[in-house]
């Protein structure tokens, strides 16, 4: 089920961005995966600020590709722990499977198609 347009993902992934920026203050987290945190929530800003969306300030990235980085960075999240062979129930562990998790749900229910006419070229 598509729910989300994709103004409402817009504000997803500000909060999103906003809570990965924030983690390493929020959870007591190993030094190199506070900078992971810091990287993360800046390309995640960039995607954003370069999507062709309502949020987006250059609209260089089209929506739907937008979607494709989230869905590849959402698996990459989910991953990490195991590639990395993160501690059981540690706080790096929960924080990435929890973020990975989270944005493949947000994936499956944005409607990557909602927008057919770029923001950039139309004024309607």
């Amino acid at each position: 089920m598509k729910i989300l347009s994709p103004s409402a993902h817009g504000i997803i992934d500000v909060a999103f961005i906003t809570f990965v920026a924030l983690a390493p203050v929020m959870f007591d987290l190993e030094a190199p995966i506070d900078t992971a945190c810091f990287v993360l929530a800046g390309g995640y800003l960039l995607v954003t600020l370069l999507t062709d969306f309502r949020l987006g300030l250059l609209r260089l990235i089209p929506f739907p590709v937008h979607g494709w980085l989230d869905l590849l960075t959402g698996v990459a999240l989910a991953a990490v722990p195991f590639l990395f062979h993160f501690e059981a129930n540690s706080a790096e562990r929960n924080l990435f499977l929890g973020l990975g998790i989270f944005s493949i749900i947000v994936w499956l229910i944005t409607d990557w198609k909602a927008q057919t006419r770029s923001l950039m070229t139309d004024n309607g």
